[in-house]
Formats: C-alpha cells, structure tokens, sequence
C-alpha cells in the first residue's frame, strides 16, 4: 500500500509539472517577441576626437659649436636644422647654445670673439621665430671663446617654468685640464659653489627643471687619456659628484657640445648621445699629480645626460649628422627629440670603436651606448 501510494504522488506531480512547464513555454512564446535588431551607427568624424595632449608650458632648443668646416656653412646648417623643428613646433621660448661660435686655424683658446657669430645666430633664430627674445637665448662658453658680453654670467638663470645653471670654460670647467695651470683650483671651486647653490635649491623645494650647460663633457673619452695628452675633462668627477647628488631630489638636466670631431664620443654614439636617469656613463678618475688618466670609474645617473646638438661640423663619428635637440617642458614630465634637416633624428646613435685614435685598449665594447630613438620622456620628481 505504501509503495503504490508512493507511486501515485509521484505520478500526480509529474502531471503538475508538465501543465507548469506548458504554461510556461506558451506564455514565454507570447512575450518573447522577436525584436528587430538595433543598428550600430559608427561615430562620425567629428565624435573621434583623440584626448588633448596638453601643451608644454615651455619649449627650448639646444645647439653647439657654431663652426664651419667641410660640412658648410653653419648659417645653412642651423636654418635647414630650425626649417625641420619649424615643422613640429610653431613657437619656442628659449634658445640654449653651448659654446664655441668660431674655427680659425691655429686659434682656439679664447682667441676669436664670439660677438659676430652670436649675432648671426640671434639673428636666424628671429627669422624663424620673431617672437624668441633676446633675454631668452644663452650663450655658454667654449674653449673657442673669450668672455664677451653676450656670454651669460656662470650660475643660475631663472625663468617662469625652468633655470639654466651656467659653467663657462674659462674660470668654471676648462678644456685642457691636465695641462692648463690652476684647472684643479677652478673645477674644485666650481664644484663647491654648484653643491651650495643647488643645495639651496633642495632647501627650496624647487621642482622646476634645472638644465646645467656646459660646453666640455663629464664622460670619459680617449681625449681625458694619454693618447690626446691633455686630460681633457681630467678633474670632471667633482662636478658630476654634486650634480649626481642633487639629482637625488633636483630635476637636473645636464646638456654638453665640444666633442665634435675626431670621434672622441664614438662609444657614446658620437654625435649623438642622450642617457636618462638609471643608466650608466664613464667618469674619469684621477690622480693630482698626474696629467691624464686611463681609468674611469662606472656610475648610475640620478640625472638626464646629452650633448646639445652640433651646427658646423662633426666628424670621424657613428652618427655625424649635424643636428638640434628640442626640450618640451610639462608639468610631470620633460620630453626631447632630436632635430637634423631631415627632420625627427634618434637622441643616440649605437657605440662604436674610435680607431683614430684607438680607443679600444681604453674602452671596452660593454660599455658602448645603445641606440636611443626620439622623443624621450623623463618624468618630473
């Protein structure tokens, strides 16, 4: 009796179920309706629009060595060069040149006057540009150079939205160190003065880029060496240590020229080389007594490393194109692209050997420079 009891509910549910499951199909049939399908329109041009790239709140170009030789004049050079970023960028606000504005023969330690050169390049970038001011350009000093009064003051220039620290070659960073009389005493005062100057700067809380300008490099080449026998940058360590200190909290941007023929920057990539933050670059070592130095000591940067950009000539080089670097300055973040008459160029070429004079004894192949494409960003601190 139980078991067909059993069997009975279960067959009367079973009978539930179905009608319950009719029910439900017949009035899902009604209120499903098949709905015609929605057309996806595509955005018309004007609804395309790309997020604003916020404009820089400044914009400078960086050139060097003014000088001519088998590459013409440097007058074309720098208005093919200024054609190029014309392209791109419609204003700049300033205009930085480290040094050396003349090429006699037999003439290079502060010989020639710079004055005419200066004049001439003032007078390419209003042509180009007529709203750069004067009061806008700087003009470093270069082993070819004697101080003239367009030559800026050493140290700290401000403006709205960046400083340029200035080292001329003559009394704050000499060409030639090893065998020029009292360039210790001169890279040593220099260095003190920088650390105190940027010390303050840190005390200060400043966040605005700080561009060094400095016509004679920091890095190692065969020119600091006894190959060239003149420790060229012999005492350079001193600068680059209180630079790379205040870099730990300065936004420090470090722009060099000079080393433009004879490929003495060819494991940098010659006539082009860019490092930021975090890579590494050959600083001389060395001893007092001596006059040259085949060591160097390999250390990180807390700061962003390049040369400006040559306008008259380069040689014996990776990379020997005659080029310009603009610095767009925004609010979080620097960018850099390098400039030839051809337009955008790579910030860095990829190292090589110097065979004239050979380097390789010097400089080993693991420290040769990749290639660096541009733009570059470096973000702000």
């Amino acid at each position: 009796m139980a078991k067909n009891r059993k069997i009975a509910i279960l067959t009367a549910a079973f009978a539930v179920a179905v009608v319950v499951l009719g029910a439900v199909m017949v009035n899902g049939a009604k209120d499903n309706k098949v709905e015609e399908p929605v057309a996806v329109t595509e955005p018309t041009v004007a609804e395309q629009v790309e997020p604003e790239q916020a404009d820089p709140n400044a914009t400078l170009l960086f050139a060097s060595d003014y000088q001519e030789a088998d590459q013409g004049a440097p007058s074309d050079n720098l208005r093919r060069i200024l054609d190029a970023v014309k392209t791109d960028r419609d204003s700049l606000d300033g205009l930085i040149f480290c040094g050396d504005y003349s090429n006699v023969s037999g003439k290079s330690n502060y010989e020639i006057t710079p004055e005419p050169a200066i004049s001439e390049i003032k007078g390419i970038m209003g042509e180009t540009y007529p709203d750069l001011t004067e009061e806008n350009m700087i003009f470093t000093q270069g082993n070819h150079d004697p101080l003239t009064i367009s030559i800026k003051s050493p140290g700290l220039h401000e403006f709205d939205d960046y400083i340029v620290y200035v080292n001329n070659t003559e009394i704050d960073f000499p060409w030639q160190q090893g065998k020029t009389s009292g360039s210790l005493y001169k890279v040593t005062h220099t260095a003190e003065v920088m650390k105190i100057r940027l010390n303050k700067l840190i005390e200060q809380g400043e966040k605005r880029p700080i561009i060094i300008a400095q016509h004679v490099p920091l890095h190692f080449t065969a020119r600091t060496a006894s190959v060239k026998g003149t420790g060229d940058n012999l005492y350079s360590s001193l600068v680059f240590d209180v630079v790379n200190e205040a870099a730990n909290d300065l936004n420090i941007i470090f722009v060099t020229g000079h080393n433009h023929s004879a490929g003495w920057d060819n494991y940098m990539g010659g006539s082009c080389y860019f490092k930021k933050p975090g890579d590494t670059i050959l600083i001389p070592e060395f001893d007092k007594n001596k006059t040259t130095t085949e060591t160097y000591k390999k250390e990180t940067l807390n700061f962003t490393y390049l040369n400006a950009g040559y306008t008259g000539y380069c040689k014996g080089s990776p990379d020997s194109d005659l080029t310009c670097t603009v610095c767009d300055i925004f609010d979080d973040k620097v960018s850099f692209t390098k400039y030839s008459s051809e337009g955008v160029h790579p910030l860095g070429a990829d190292g090589s050997a110097n065979t004239d004079p050979d380097d390789t004894s010097l400089i080993s192949s693991d420290n040769y420079s990749k290639a660096v494409e541009s733009p570059q960003q470096v973000e702000l601190k």
